[in-house]
């Protein structure tokens, strides 16, 4: 009979355990419980910066849930990396490492504890995890591809302990770095392991500041993705299909260099903290991360997609460091952001000099972000007939976005989201922008106005319904890809006509929308296209009135 006292409800679940721990307690049992007892306080400290709860103590590990699967991940790979910076200096008496595993799924309320399959099936990931290393679900694995910086081994089906079902897992890996081999593991069988390179870019979280006195807006976007000053022709991997002929694209060239250092490439180790790679700071901020750079001894650094800091310097440890770092910076963002949430909080995102911040970086449109061309006579930004914005956005905009009087530019994103902030220059106006929209959307976005002037022009011919980016139109070779990222700056008037069977037509800084229309048709045809389409006009996904 079914009690209908039970209190069931979804959440994610992360298990924690220490590999090998009875060889060491029977070494010295004392000291194996003190240095047991430090790591699990640190890593208790960090499930609570993620809103994680940690409900059970497992005499050498720990159980704990939390709201988000992403965050349960992030606080999954910061925990290990502290276990790692701590055995790096630690002597062999004190090394200490780890298994981790989460799962999404449903739980059953018993007091403050909570049982249930969700629960035995995050601890038996736990026990497949590589040593050092996290095991998820693919119930987890769904929520974070595209937001976190891993990568991810695909060990198929697995059979274990107690499950009467197969559990399809994925053992994750900083960085895109293979994992480490596998504690020996508690399954009955196991699927070949298929091994995929997946880069999963991009949060659920996040906005950024208003330097000098500005404000922004926010609305109808689903949170994705996050930031740090990438070259853009990484953002997107694309699989071979019909190539297109040089002749067929028709795309100004994207220019040598971005002004700011492009983000590392996918290492094993920490990544290197550099100034100039932090994402959402206006520019003033910047002399600030040198000094923290420069600074030595226990130290961190917390960030906040509003683009404000906080660092704590010569602490006594790390642990100290990162949690003064953290509640300094949530204070200042709890001053100074009229309507706080969720995404407001800060984040950590160095620890001493190594970057430990799990987010990649956005998605944005080839530096230097908007047309090298503007319109013609200038065309004024009039809320009232710019696209893809609903009536509540133009009327924020009219009463702010007009009326501000520091350099703002205006994105817009995927799914009708619309953002602007002011800052101190154009540049960095446009760069904080696409990145914060790239963050948020996970795909590159537009900087449809700057300062008061419209960038780029309406399509009159067909209706404008959504932001273009290179996933809409299929699955591009590389070439198609590096031709659409160009599209993305090109100068109007501009289109993009496609064929089913992948041929694509591209035109740019054409005289007329009509020109633009007929020029793409004509490169599709060229390229090999029997039934080619316009799907883009300008920087927008169109259809037929």
């Amino acid at each position: 009979m079914t009690d209908t006292h039970l209190v069931r409800r979804l959440t994610t679940i992360l298990a924690i355990d220490v590999v090998a721990f009875s060889t060491m307690s029977a070494r010295n049992e004392e000291h194996a419980l003190g240095l047991l007892g430090q790591r699990m306080d640190t890593a208790g400290t960090l499930i609570r910066e993620h809103r994680g709860r940690v409900f059970k103590l497992t005499g050498d590990g720990l159980l704990a849930e939390f709201a988000s699967p992403v965050e349960a991940v992030r606080a999954a790979l910061e925990i290990q990396e502290a276990m790692r910076s701590a055995n790096a200096t630690a002597g062999p008496d004190d090394q200490l490492v780890l298994r981790i595993g989460v799962n999404l799924g449903d739980v059953v309320e018993s007091g403050d504890d909570l049982m249930g399959d969700a629960v035995n099936v995050a601890v038996r990931l736990e026990s497949i995890s590589a040593t050092g290393g996290i095991c998820v679900s693919s119930s987890v694995y769904d929520q974070i591809i595209g937001k976190l910086m891993l990568g991810a081994e695909d060990i198929g089906e697995q059979h274990v302990k107690n499950i009467p079902r197969p559990i399809h897992a994925y053992r994750l890996t900083v960085d895109g770095a293979k994992p480490v081999a596998a504690h020996p593991a508690h399954t009955a069988a196991k699927a070949a392991p298929r091994s995929r390179s997946l880069l999963l870019g991009a949060a659920v979280v996040a906005l950024l500041v208003a330097a000098a006195g500005g404000t922004w807006y926010l609305r109808g976007a689903t949170l994705s993705g996050p930031p740090q000053n990438a070259h853009p022709t990484s953002a997107t991997a694309s699989a071979p299909q019909a190539a297109v002929p040089q002749a067929a694209a028709s795309a100004p060239a994207v220019p040598a260099a971005a002004p700011t250092p492009a983000a590392p490439p996918p290492a094993a180790g920490p990544r290197p903290f550099i100034p100039a790679e932090v994402p959402f700071l206006p520019d003033f901020r910047r002399r600030a991360l040198e000094n923290y750079a420069a600074d030595e001894g226990s130290k961190a650094l917390a960030i906040s997609i509003r683009g404000i800091i906080a660092m704590a310097t010569r602490r006594v440890d790390v642990e100290t460091a990162r949690r003064v770092a953290l509640e300094e910076c949530d204070k200042t963002v709890l001053r100074e952001v009229p309507v706080f949430r969720d995404y407001d909080r800060c984040m950590i995102y160095a620890v001493g000099n190594d970057v430990v911040w799990s987010f990649r970086p956005p998605p944005t449109p080839p530096f230097p972000y908007v047309p090298s061309k503007r319109p013609s006579p200038p065309i004024a930004f009039d809320p009232t007939t710019a696209p893809l914005l609903n009536v509540p956005a133009r009327e924020r905009l009219a009463e702010h976005y007009l009326k501000a009087v520091h350099s703002r530019a205006l994105v817009l994103g995927r799914n009708h989201f619309d953002w602007w902030t002011s800052s101190n220059n154009d540049d960095d106006a446009i760069r904080r922008n696409v990145q914060i929209c790239g963050h948020l959307t996970g795909r590159p976005c537009v900087v449809y106005a700057l300062n008061n002037d419209a960038l780029v022009q309406t399509p009159t011919m067909m209706r404008p319904v959504n932001i273009l980016t290179p996933t809409d139109i299929g699955n591009l070779d590389p070439n198609q890809h590096e031709a659409v990222m160009r599209y993305l700056i090109a100068n109007d008037w501009r289109a993009i006509a496609a064929s089913s069977a992948g041929r694509l037509g591209i035109a740019s800084d054409r005289a007329s929308e009509q020109d633009a229309v007929a020029a793409a048709r004509q490169a599709c045809a060229q390229a090999g296209g029997t039934d080619c389409t316009v799907v883009a006009i300008g920087p927008f996904l169109v259809e037929p009135k």
